[in-house]
């Protein structure tokens, strides 16, 4: 696996080698340095409800945008989300209270392969720094950038092998909770499917990894399932009518967390595979790495050593490949999608008397939160998730 030696390096070079103060000293550190990896806001379904519709049996709500793309709602709630991301660097130093920040301080950079991170990427830049004039960069719109995409190079044979294995041991392993979800959906979007509509029938459809242009991906029920719960959720995120979806006498709310298994358990099959991490990660650990230690950014020269936070306006893919190379992981009480929109994970950089730490903060908005645009609450929304010496020492907390 030719990444693995890549990114092990990054990750030895990590900033901070004493051991972190204990948590009743952290109010006399200094924060330094932060790297955000946000996912865009509330989008629409990436296909349209016609082709959803032949792969589910289910009819489904026509949204107000194309597919893929952000809504005017997903804008509003993740202005709310930037907002309590400003208050919180406000309130640790990092940016000013009043005033703009340095320039050069402050850089956002936006996957350009879609509308939805090109447009959260600006919004971003207009509510991290109010009035500053920030703009939002990234490559020319719709190019696909090897920092959240991974390298154009494909897997080789013994990555594309490697990943065959992880993969089969996972699949050989999936909870009987899955089994579960997945009746439980079949029942919301074609009942009788199992009797009359096979190919429409989730649990008829073996999970399986097929490889396309050199690139894995799930297929089956699973897959199917995953997205299907994940586009129940963003319909209720949207603020959508409960009636748009037959969910009978049951709470969508509840209905959307017992589905929702599918589509972590679809993650855990590909997404968070180590070998395919290890290849489309590289280049993002890279950006993280020199950020964090105060360099220029060989992979995007756009961070200098003056960047003092830098924001990456990604997708939940990323998300994912970022907690499987830090062997993190995490969940919800009150959002069953542990990489819902707006979810931002921050590596920030501390410096105290003991020496330099690295500290892994998470913020999120809960599902109703989002369905309401309730106003953040950060005692809840944002939580501290791991802590260490540095990127690959780093320990989980108990804050999850």
């Amino acid at each position: 696996m030719r990444y693995l030696p890549l990114l092990c390096a990054l990750l030895a070079s990590s900033p901070a080698l004493a051991a972190p103060p204990a948590p009743d000293t952290q109010q006399e550190a200094v924060l330094e340095r932060v790297v955000l990896l946000a996912r865009h806001g509330i989008r629409s379904p990436t296909k349209p409800p016609q082709t959803l519709q032949s792969q589910t049996g289910h009819v489904w709500a026509q949204w107000p945008v194309a597919p893929g793309e952000l809504t005017e709602h997903g804008r509003q709630a993740l202005e709310q989300m930037v907002g309590m991301v400003r208050q919180h660097y406000v309130q640790a130093g990092l940016l000013p209270a009043t005033g703009c920040p340095t320039p050069g301080s402050v850089v956002i950079w936006a996957d350009a392969k879609d509308h939805r991170t090109r447009e959260s990427g600006g919004i971003w830049a207009e509510h991290l720094a109010p009035s500053c004039g920030e703009r939002s960069l990234s490559l020319a719109a719709a190019q696909e950038d090897p920092i959240f995409a991974g390298p154009a190079t494909p897997l080789n044979v013994q990555e594309q092998s490697a990943i065959t294995r992880e993969f089969n041991q996972r699949v050989s392993a999936i909870p009987a909770a899955v089994g579960h979800s997945m009746n439980t959906l079949q029942a919301v979007l074609a009942p009788t499917a199992c009797t009359t509509d096979k190919p429409r029938c989730l649990s008829a459809n073996t999970t399986t990894l097929v490889w396309k242009k050199d690139k894995p991906h799930l297929e089956g029920g699973i897959a199917t399932g995953g997205t299907a719960a994940e586009n129940l959720l963003l319909e209720y995120t949207q603020g959508m009518s409960v009636h748009a979806e037959p969910f009978g006498q049951q709470s969508p709310a509840t209905l959307i967390e017992q589905v929702f298994p599918l589509h972590t358990q679809e993650s855990w099959l590909v997404r968070r595979l180590p070998t395919l991490a290890a290849h489309k990660g590289a280049s993002m650990a890279s950006v993280v790495q020199d950020v964090l230690a105060g360099k220029p950014s060989t992979v995007l020269p756009a961070a200098t050593e003056q960047t003092k936070l830098l924001v990456l306006s990604g997708h939940d893919t990323n998300l994912d490949v970022l907690a499987t190379l830090y062997g993190l992981n995490w969940s919800f009480a009150d959002q069953p999608d542990p990489t819902a929109p707006d979810t931002t994970l921050a590596f920030e950089l501390w410096r105290s008397s003991s020496g330099p730490y690295v500290t892994v903060r998470l913020f999120h908005q809960g599902l109703e939160a989002l369905r309401t645009l309730a106003e953040p609450d950060p005692a809840v929304d944002m939580q501290v998730i791991a802590r260490g010496p540095s990127l690959q020492t780093l320990h989980r907390t108990g804050a999850q």
